[in-house]
């Protein structure tokens, strides 16, 4: 059975909670912090405080367990708070990252012994397209985990074998050309984690593939017709054009074009802001209102994600992505202790978890 992928609170959510999320006008539910938009314009909290305690706030108060759980919402968790992400499971709670490094598993996610390569063995774990259960998107669990600071060299158990981050990233290089929907972005995040930009390879098909190969190929994709309104494309440009930038290597040709499209994506997000700091159905494609608070969380929080990965610090620091951050941490307290979907929670969360990071 299809599990829920909402994320919910221990506390059971209360009546006027409830009937808030069916009306479409959620209500806080009062908790131990203090209310962030109870305070006056002159004691407004500094955005650093803001971002911190709202990212331990909504650590402390939600979790995930993988009896209820699948992959997909679970893996969204780590993606925001890395190795700190716990969740419950039949031996009690435990770090997420830990539990499946150790051989854990949960609906969704089965990795399995790939193809050899000397000798070593590769791993893959299979795709799940629209299940909201398992992976959805070519090389998602693999970025994430890249992006929760698993080292290459890091040991992963299944089934009694061991692996190496390594043995998973040699075979999703391998499988590239079975990527048919040609959605690179999470192939490009371990690439440019554990590579070098200019990292070459020889897959199933025979041909060699490299990273400026997967990155022309993503700069040059539609971003309003992406999933997303393109962010995860472009969050996978941007992690690419970064590993180049911090190797000290020239950035011509594709690498150039790279930047220049995050440049233009900056700018259209800067440009297509609403006066409040949030985004539009079209994320940072078109002006517009949505009275929903989830839609609004899920393309506010997309669009701050894209700017924390891809923008430098000056623009981070600028008043208007600051608008970003604070409307969102407000959106986020108005939704306290209501279910919200794990995807637009957690990117979102890890939207700020790397705004934090950049500025501080």
């Amino acid at each position: 059975m299809v599990k829920s992928n909402r994320v919910h609170r221990r506390a059971a959510l209360s009546t006027m909670a409830t009937a808030a999320l069916l009306t479409g006008c959620p209500l806080s539910v009062p908790e131990t912090l203090p209310s962030l938009e109870a305070e006056t314009s002159n004691d407004e909290p500094s955005v650093r405080t803001l971002v911190a305690e709202t990212l331990e706030y909504e650590r402390r108060t939600r979790g995930l367990s993988t009896m209820v759980n699948g992959a997909w919402q679970i893996f969204h968790g780590i993606l925001a708070y890395g190795n700190e992400f716990e969740i419950d499971t039949p031996d009690g709670r435990v770090a997420a990252v830990e539990y499946f490094a150790s051989g854990g598993t949960c609906d969704g996610f089965r990795p399995q012994p790939g193809n050899r390569f000397g000798e070593r063995i590769g791993l893959r774990v299979e795709l799940q397209p629209l299940s909201k259960v398992g992976q959805g998107h070519r090389d998602q669990w693999l970025a994430v985990v890249a992006q929760a600071g698993v080292l290459v060299d890091d040991e992963w158990s299944v089934d009694g074998r061991t692996y190496r981050i390594s043995d998973w990233l040699r075979q999703a290089e391998y499988d590239v050309p079975l990527n048919f929907e040609e959605e690179f972005s999470w192939t490009l995040i371990p690439l440019a984690m554990y590579r070098p930009s200019d990292h070459r390879w020889t897959a199933r098909d025979g041909l060699t593939y490299s990273t400026d190969l997967l990155l022309e190929s993503e700069v040059q994709r539609d971003l309003a017709a992406s999933v997303c309104g393109g962010t995860h494309r472009l969050i996978g440009i941007a992690y690419a054009l970064r590993k180049r930038i911090s190797e000290g290597a020239t950035v011509n040709g594709p690498w150039a074009a790279a930047r220049q499209h995050l440049e233009t994506a900056i700018e259209m997000a800067r440009t297509n802001q609403n006066p409040d700091g949030s985004y539009s159905t079209s994320y940072l494609h078109r002006t517009g209102w949505c009275q929903d608070l989830g839609e609004l969380l899920g393309t506010t929080g997309h669009v701050l994600e894209f700017l924390s990965v891809a923008a430098d610090l000056e623009t981070l620091q600028s008043d208007w992505v600051e608008r970003t951050v604070r409307k969102l941490c407000s959106v986020l307290e108005q939704c306290r202790g209501i279910d919200l979907e794990c995807g637009v929670l957690y990117h979102a969360l890890h939207g700020l978890v790397e705004y934090q990071r950049r500025i501080a």
